[in-house]
């Protein structure tokens, strides 16, 4: 019960994501505009609690080299770092709502 009220209201790192304190959605854009310039860091949203490491990594490798994915089971959002700019920016595009254990991914660029 806990765990999943929590779903239902951004963290407080995401409150700092440049989504203007919005929580889902982000202002109403699906093509994971958060503010962030382009780079080949990205933020991955509305994990699955119950994902593992190489289940979220599986749809990003497709687009090229992973540099890091930084993960910690049991948390709704990860950090996948791509060797290259072009492979994030194709990964976010194809990838923004791609249903992963069952939720719809919200793919934003990290902060650098």
């Amino acid at each position: 019960g806990r765990d999943r009220s929590r779903r239902d209201y951004p963290s407080r790192y995401e409150d700092n994501k440049g989504n203007g304190g919005t929580g889902r959605g982000g202002g109403g854009s699906s093509s994971g505009n958060s503010g962030n310039p382009p780079s080949r860091h990205l933020w991955v949203g509305n994990l699955s609690h119950n994902i593992v490491e190489d289940e979220l990594a599986h749809p990003f490798i497709r687009f090229g080299p992973l540099e890091k994915v930084a993960f910690q089971p049991g948390r709704s959002y990860a950090f996948i770092n791509f060797e290259v700019d072009e492979d994030a920016i194709d990964a976010m595009r194809s990838l923004q709502g791609f249903p992963l254990a069952g939720n719809p991914l919200r793919i934003e660029f990290a902060k650098a």
